[in-house]
């Protein structure tokens, strides 16, 4: 891999939040809770997003980063946004060791935007 692709896959997945389960329970987003500034994985459609989730649930972990990595739909950038739905969750190594769950919400941005978001980052209802 070359040191720009892991450069960017470093950011990846340090903006998905990797370590989320050695942060414990209040690294999570709560639906239709605004969140102010925060740097994330967003996409543009629904459509992209499907796809992506597909991919992470037919070809696994390796594949997906790479699709959501070069999607012209989706960016790492910062919104203020609130979580509205859980589109879909895909979990990666299922029964093994460094088990995670990746989930596809739907959000709403501050200037009335939906986005999509892929995060690791627990989404839970108030």
């Amino acid at each position: 891999m070359s040191g720009h692709a892991w450069i960017n896959r470093i950011g990846l997945i340090s903006v998905l939040g990797w370590s989320s389960a050695a942060s414990g329970d209040t690294w999570h987003y709560t639906l239709d809770q605004v969140r102010e500034e925060q740097q994330a994985n967003f996409c543009d459609n629904k459509k992209s997003i499907e796809e992506i989730a597909g991919i992470f649930n037919t070809s696994g972990p390796r594949s997906g980063y790479a699709a959501l990595s070069a999607s012209p739909d989706c960016r790492v950038t910062v919104h203020s946004f609130t979580p509205r739905r859980i589109l879909t969750t895909v979990t990666i190594s299922k029964g093994k060791p460094g088990e995670y769950t990746l989930r596809f919400v739907e959000v709403e941005n501050d200037r009335g935007d939906v986005l999509y978001m892929v995060t690791t980052r627990n989404v839970v209802a108030e």
